[in-house]
């Protein structure tokens, strides 16, 4: 008797926090990546280790305290894969031409790690779907932040109307914006169409309305590339690809005449538009959006309704899919009658692709018009002539911007990557890097053919491709929010797959292990975290005239990281602002010592000289940024 009254009280004891339990995914997947988008994207050291260290101890102490952590063979496979290119960028400083940048580049792999670890150790299988609702949830609401930059900019004090005039607050590149929130669409369309609650499907369906104007502002056209590649991808994995297609027919319109009415708008299409004018046309076009996010909230409970309450026939089914094909194909030869077959149309890409930009203009909208790849073709030849530099091992992670800046073409911009995830990895770190990294973003999609037959597989899938294009194109990994979304969305096909492949609970040593190599990275994350703030704020303090402070910070930052010159540097320049040359020439003799390869501490402790050896100093920075200019000042 007394055991049947104690009984139901452990039960509810036991379910109690079980309902906390989704909870832990949804914040390691939300808060990451929201905090980093807002800051720049996480593309600064100074906001890495606040990811990594508490997600870090977050998966130490459930190895320790959790009475089994369960992964499946793909789930090790994909950690496995994680850690050993982690490893591999680590190891990559015994040999890099840079081995403090290679460090940084350390650093931000760590993120990667900590965020896809937790996620994965502290998720179910039924979890999948609410680290997908918190992508969707962040993205939308750095959609909306950056989207109202661009149509109440007297409201919002980010307005500039003088440079390239492309939405990119506050991820800081048009590019990454665009793809991030092309990802956002491919989910928030997903659940539009399969979320269990009316009130979350019209929520989504109206999100669209935000997120297709937030890519089109960036005015860039690989994201819109990668977006229907990885719509193509969802229609082809979904085993329901009819009913995922009725709902776009049913809830693209509005999003698109949205942005058609975006493009209409001189004020905020066109390069050197005036305050006010960007101001007027953005607040009509306001109103204009709020208007169809509410209709295209009304259009998808009304398709719910009738979804769950009418029963679709095999002959409906059948003839509705026998028109989707007439039509594509339909498409399909009008685009090949108007521009050529498909041999021609890879011609002239190519030839566009590799051929110089286009004359600038202020309408923006034109961009979208070319196929140019802006100097993509060079940088990719760089980076290959690189590779053949280095061919076993590359040149060290993070090097990629040494080697550019002794080789940089006369009529390309000054950048700082190769603008192509692939090929980079390559340079830097050789045929082991690359498949490790190839290896590492396949292991997802093979899960597919079990997680497939989730309700939001497809469009995980489409948004996880859509990054893996984007990503091969533009410098996506130099910003974590970017990335992150891309690998979370292949971390829940992993999560759906548990359903048709159950996991296994890791051993107690392995478990003991592991939470020892987390407390171990995290103290180098928390020890390269305040070392990166200290600079910071050295920075700052040298830039408000606050010198001593600025010595002060920098000599902290000195004592935590050892390995790298920024720390010498900044006392350098706060030495040398405060006209003391002597110490300023000892400091940046010391960060040499540390990097001879970074033309920026030659020229630094240039200005610390005068005659021969001002020269000579000038000289080896110049043999290292051959055209930087600088003999000619």
């Amino acid at each position: 008797m007394n055991a049947e009254a104690v009984r139901p009280v452990a039960v509810a004891s036991e379910a109690r926090p079980s309902r906390w339990l989704p909870w832990l995914p949804v914040a390691a997947a939300f808060v990451p990546v929201f905090g980093l988008a807002a800051a720049q994207g996480g593309y600064f050291p100074t906001s890495w280790g606040w990811v990594s260290v508490p997600l870090l101890w977050a998966v130490a102490l459930a190895l320790i305290m959790r009475s089994a952590i369960r992964l499946n063979t793909s789930e090790r496979l994909f950690l496995g894969s994680l850690a050993a290119l982690t490893g591999w960028i680590a190891l990559s400083s015994a040999w890099s031409a840079a081995p403090a940048v290679t460090v940084v580049e350390l650093e931000r792999a760590l993120v990667y790690v900590a965020v896809l670890t937790a996620v994965l150790m502290l998720s179910r299988g039924r979890f999948a779907r609410y680290v997908l609702g918190a992508l969707v949830a962040a993205i939308s609401l750095i959609a909306t932040f950056s989207l109202l930059t661009r149509i109440v900019p007297d409201r919002i004090g980010v307005f500039d109307r003088e440079a390239v005039y492309r939405l990119a607050q506050p991820i800081g590149y048009w590019n990454g914006l665009g793809v991030f929130a092309g990802m956002g669409a491919l989910l928030a369309l997903g659940f539009a169409a399969r979320a269990r609650s009316v009130a979350a499907r019209a929520a989504c369906a109206g999100v669209l309305v935000v997120l297709l104007p937030t890519l089109y502002f960036t005015f860039g056209r690989a994201a819109w590339i990668a977006l229907a590649t990885g719509l193509l991808v969802a229609v082809a994995v979904d085993p329901r690809r009819l009913q995922l297609l009725a709902v776009l027919l049913v809830l693209a319109p509005l999003p698109s005449l949205a942005v058609v009415l975006a493009s209409r708008k001189t004020g905020l299409t066109h390069s050197g538009t005036p305050l006010h004018q960007a101001a007027h046309e953005g607040h009509r076009l306001a109103l204009t959006l709020l208007l169809c996010l509410v209709a295209n909230a009304a259009l998808a409970v009304a398709f719910t309704f009738v979804e769950r309450r009418v029963e679709v026939s095999r002959v409906v089914r059948t003839a509705f899919g026998f028109v989707v094909a007439v039509a594509a194909a339909l498409a399909l030869a009008l685009v090949f009658s108007h521009y050529g077959d498909p041999v021609t149309l890879a011609k002239r890409g190519y030839t566009s692709f590799t051929g110089p930009p286009p004359k600038q203009s202020s309408n923006l909208n034109q961009r979208l018009l070319s196929f140019s790849g802006n100097g993509r073709a060079d940088l990719w030849r760089l980076a290959w002539a690189d590779a053949r530099a280095h061919p076993a091992l590359g040149s060290g992670a993070g090097t990629y911007e040494r080697y550019f800046l002794r080789n940089q073409p006369a009529d390309v911009s000054l950048v700082r990557d190769a603008h192509g995830l692939y090929i980079e990895t390559l340079a830097e770190l050789g045929p082991v890097g690359l498949l490790l990294l190839v290896g590492l973003l396949l292991i997802p999609l093979e899960s597919l053919r079990r997680s497939r037959l989730h309700p939001l597989a497809p469009v995980a899938a489409g948004a996880y491709v859509a990054y893996i294009v984007h990503t091969g194109v533009d410098w996506d990994w130099e910003l974590p929010a970017v990335t992150l979304t891309g690998l979370l969305c292949g971390t829940s096909l992993l999560l759906m797959a548990r359903r048709w492949r159950p996991p296994r609970p890791l051993s107690a040593p392995a478990r003991f292990s592991l939470a020892l190599a987390a407390v171990v990275v995290a103290g180098f994350a928390a020890i390269a975290l305040l070392g990166n703030a200290a600079l910071s704020r050295s920075s700052t303090a040298r830039q408000e005239g606050r010198l001593a402070r600025a010595a002060s910070d920098a000599r902290r930052a000195r004592a935590l990281m050892p390995w790298s010159p920024r720390p010498w540097q900044a006392e350098g320049q706060a030495q040398l602002a405060a006209g003391l040359l002597p110490e300023a020439r000892r400091s940046f003799r010391k960060a040499i010592a540390i990097d001879n390869g970074d033309w920026r501490l030659w020229y630094d402790l240039a200005q610390t000289m005068t005659g021969a050896a001002h020269r000579r100093a000038l000289r080896h920075a110049v043999a290292l940024f051959p055209r930087s200019g600088l003999l000619s000042r």
